[in-house]
Order: structure tokens, then C-alpha cells, then sequence
């Protein structure tokens, strides 16, 4: 369990940019936004992956403008 925890707090360690980059833009935890993002795709996958595919456009947009 200690293993999974500091995988997910490692930004670089997972494929899942989109979660690290929304962490750190927004100043959050980056093993809570990975958690929440998880629930979320295990609750409505097909939503999970329309959201994540928004945000992996959104966020280079993001990154301009600061």
C-alpha cells in the first residue's frame, strides 16, 4: 500500500499527465486529484474518458496563458 501511495504522489511516475499537470496548476494534492480522477472513470469510464481527453487539450491552453 505504501508503494501504490508514493507512486501516486510522484508526478512523473504515471502515464496520467493530465491529473499531475491539473495538481499542479491548480495547487492541489497530486495523490488526491489521481484518487478523485480514478473514482471517477471507475464510477462512468465513458465520461472519465471525454473528460480527460477535454482537459489534455485544455491544459497546453492553460500553460500559455500564465
Amino acid at each position: 500500500m505504501a508503494d501504490l501511495i508514493s507512486r501516486l504522489k510522484d508526478p512523473s511516475s504515471l502515464v496520467c499527465g493530465v491529473a499531475a499537470s491539473m495538481a499542479d496548476k491548480f495547487e492541489w494534492s497530486c495523490l488526491w486529484t489521481r484518487v478523485v480522477c480514478a473514482v471517477a472513470v471507475f464510477c462512468n469510464p465513458a465520461m472519465g474518458l471525454v473528460i480527460y481527453f477535454v482537459l489534455a487539450l485544455l491544459l497546453p491552453k492553460w500553460e500559455k496563458q500564465c
